[in-house]
């Protein structure tokens, strides 16, 4: 169906909507060419000018002059889309652009879909999904330093990383496989690098990508950290305390939360979007399962964890639960109610801990500082969709399965997966609607 649609020309006003010193409109179509020529009056035809040139004249309905325009001609295969373009700059009158647009529709274009200009680009093999997500990040993103890393995916830097992890992976699921296959030919171990040096190599590739992935998300959209604990540990209360506002109900009754309840912290590196939500513990009612449900959905779904425990009853058997999902992805634990007890339990050395009292509103500043460091996260910044960030999870476990395989065969299994993870990554084949969800995030006239 989308491919049916490609024959159409379609047009949209490109620059926001409102009066401007000028504005755009953008047609594309295999007769955008002879489309604009009916309606554009210049010194020549737009069908005959050169790619890439710009020429001066009048948009006329018969012999009524509309605007006088400049019009940018982009032949196919050289233009945004591979296909014939024009781009009209016209008086930023939103009178005139109705009336531009009018005209186009009356010949037969029609209104493009948001993100169908880039949507055509990726459909003509033009771009791949990595730099389409670059473009939506260099439109969204609100720093300098998040347009830097959006234009450097652009540019085809992350699918140059993608194709530079697939070829290590082919190469050596490749060299694992003549061992099997071939065992007379006595192929040695010596004619590459260690197996788990490889395997470590990748795994540490993965990692790096899967981690600049999260700095993407929190340059744009800005970092979630969710709240997690049994109830009553103090969450809303430290929550309200951090916000500097009564966001969330606070009371003595253990799971007064049920609903997310949402604020968001200001620092001038960037955003945090704080999350508070249901006590996690034995849940008896139906509205108190479903609540702890969306806690535990929204704290998958987070880039950073903060778990909340309590001081005056030391490690329950629920807490050492929740301990297990701060090792699944960054988190800090937070010991809560210090100005009530003497000492608090011994955890392990590598879990980062901070004590505070949220009611006293003790130590919080060291709380919001580890916050700042987290959103001002430095390295290597790329975008990816969910599509990319499940298919780089399922490769890493994969990659970390054949490491720890004891036998070649199990090896090549798990390279053998892992390649047909990563394979395409770039240019998938993706359904109709994961494409509509993909480029429906995008304006119209992108």
């Amino acid at each position: 169906m989308i491919l049916e649609h490609l024959q159409d020309v379609i047009v949209a006003h490109a620059t926001p909507p409102g009066r401007s010193a000028l504005a755009i409109v953008r047609v594309s179509g295999p007769q955008a060419l002879r489309m604009c020529d009916q309606i554009f009056h210049g010194k020549k035809r737009l069908s005959d000018i050169a790619s890439h040139r710009v020429t001066n004249g009048y948009i006329r309905k018969g012999e009524q002059i509309i605007d006088e325009v400049m019009a940018a001609v982009f032949r196919s295969p050289r233009s945004y889309t591979t296909e014939d373009m024009v781009e009209f700059f016209t008086h930023g009158n939103p009178i005139i652009v109705e009336q531009v647009m009018a005209l186009l529709l009356g010949l037969g274009a029609r209104v493009a879909q948001p993100g169908e200009f880039t949507q055509r680009a990726y459909l003509h093999g033009r771009i791949d999904i990595t730099q389409v997500e670059a473009v939506l990040a260099a439109i969204e993103t609100s720093t300098i330093e998040g347009v830097s890393a959006a234009i450097s995916q652009l540019s085809g830097k992350l699918s140059a990383q993608f194709t530079k992890i697939e070829t290590s992976v082919r190469s050596l699921y490749a060299f694992l496989e003549a061992q099997l296959e071939f065992p007379e030919e006595d192929i040695s171990l010596t004619d590459a690098p260690p197996i788990e040096a490889v395997l470590d190599e990748l795994i540490k590739e993965t990692e790096e990508l899967m981690e600049s992935f999260r700095r993407g998300r929190t340059k744009r959209k800005g970092l979630t950290v969710m709240l997690l604990g049994r109830p009553n540990v103090g969450k809303s209360t430290l929550f309200n305390a951090l916000l500097g506002d009564d966001r969330s109900i606070v009371t003595s009754v253990p799971g007064t939360t049920r609903d997310l309840v949402t604020g968001t912290l200001r620092f001038p590196e960037g955003r945090l979007r704080l999350f508070d939500a249901a006590g996690i513990g034995v849940a008896e009612a139906l509205p108190d399962k479903i609540a702890v449900k969306r806690a535990i959905g929204a704290a998958n779904r987070a880039d950073f964890l903060l778990l909340l425990l309590d001081s005056t009853t030391g490690l329950l058997p629920a807490d050492e639960e929740l301990l297990k999902l701060i090792k699944t992805k960054p988190g800090v634990v937070v010991w809560n109610k210090i100005d009530a007890v003497r000492r608090i339990p011994a955890l392990s050395d590598d879990i980062e801990q901070i004590k505070i009292s949220a009611l006293k509103q003790k130590n919080l500043q060291e709380l919001l500082d580890r916050f700042r460091k987290e959103v001002s996260v430095s390295g290597k910044t790329f975008y990816a969709n969910r599509f990319q960030e499940e298919r780089l999870k399922n490769l890493s476990q994969n990659l970390y399965s054949a490491r720890k395989a004891p036998y070649l065969d199990m090896q090549a299994k798990e390279l053998r997966e892992a390649l047909e993870i990563i394979s395409g990554v770039e240019r998938p084949d993706l359904t109709n609607m994961v494409l509509d969800d993909i480029f429906s995030r995008f304006c119209i006239g992108k």
